[in-house]
């Protein structure tokens, strides 16, 4: 009887923590991108190198409305994303319903990111009343 109840209180746990996990990033869903950058807490190289393109190409950001989220890998804040990208460090792309769209595990995403982005279906159609960047 015991091991029913505990079996079905780990179930619960486990059931919450699944829904704190799709909830966690509903706020960015269907109005931003997402670039995750995932790093070990000596990692700053990557950090500057992803501000520093983040910074220098603002309007190109804003205008594929992209938002930039930053964990360290062992924070406890990593539990909210996919399982998949908890285990890795590096640079990932949520698309607006949240799939990941790209990965790397040093700045390379940044490289193809606008390309990437442009190439998606939703991002054609905001791209026809034409570039916001001059």
């Amino acid at each position: 009887m015991t091991y029913q109840v505990l079996f079905y209180f780990i179930l619960f746990l486990q059931s919450g923590a699944v829904n704190a996990t799709s909830t966690s990033f509903d706020e960015y869903a269907w109005t931003n991108r997402l670039v995750i950058m995932i790093t070990n807490k000596k990692n700053t190289d990557l950090e500057k190198q992803v501000r520093q393109f983040f910074e220098s190409r603002a309007c190109d950001i804003e205008d594929r409305n992209l938002k930039l989220l930053h964990y360290h890998q062992n924070e406890l804040a990593v539990i909210k994303l996919q399982k998949r990208m908890r285990s890795q460090t590096g640079l990932w792309l949520l698309g607006y319903d949240g799939s990941i769209k790209d990965f790397s595990e040093n700045e390379q995403l940044l490289n193809r990111l606008f390309q990437t982005i442009d190439g998606m279906p939703i991002r054609q159609h905001e791209m026809v009343s034409g570039p916001a960047c001059g």
